[in-house]
């Protein structure tokens, strides 16, 4: 059973995740590159490589037509492009372009940089947090590899 202190600690990193600085990286991230936040999910589950519509409507829950909307997005912006799926002449495949590899890498470096709020932690206990938080992310197994960090384990 989960304990209601591992509730309060999931509640904290949503809190530094969804508020505050973490809210505002990666909006300014967004904006900088002219799309919406989903948009940029989208873009990170591409580095893997090129995905059908369908798999993607699947992995994040979406409705299709939202779904079309980030492609819609990263399409105008050069990230990625529609093309026919190699065996199923119904459906698209979604494939990063060039400069959508480009630019996931600049969020991914924008993104690294942690907030000021940091440093009430001491080089040991930062090193202890990541290390807990990664044995928490090894057993999410949800979590595309993409949006892991490549810190050490």
């Amino acid at each position: 059973m989960i304990s209601p202190v591992a509730g309060e600690a999931w509640l904290a990193v949503q809190a530094l995740v969804l508020g505050g600085a973490g809210h505002r990286q990666l909006h300014r991230v967004c904006q900088e590159a002219d799309i919406p936040p989903g948009a940029l999910k989208v873009l990170m589950m591409l580095t893997d490589g090129s995905r059908p519509m369908r798999e993607l409507v699947s992995a994040f829950r979406l409705d299709p037509s939202y779904l079309t909307s980030m492609v819609d997005a990263l399409e105008r912006r050069g990230f990625a492009r529609r093309e026919p799926h190699p065996t199923d002449r119904r459906a698209k495949t979604v494939v990063m372009t060039e400069e959508g590899r480009r630019m996931v890498a600049r969020a991914r470096e924008q993104m690294a940089v942690a907030p000021p709020s940091f440093e009430v932690l001491s080089p040991a206990e930062q090193e202890q947090l990541l290390s807990l938080l990664l044995r928490v992310l090894d057993a999410e197994p949800d979590v595309p590899a993409v949006i892991r960090p490549s810190a050490r384990s």
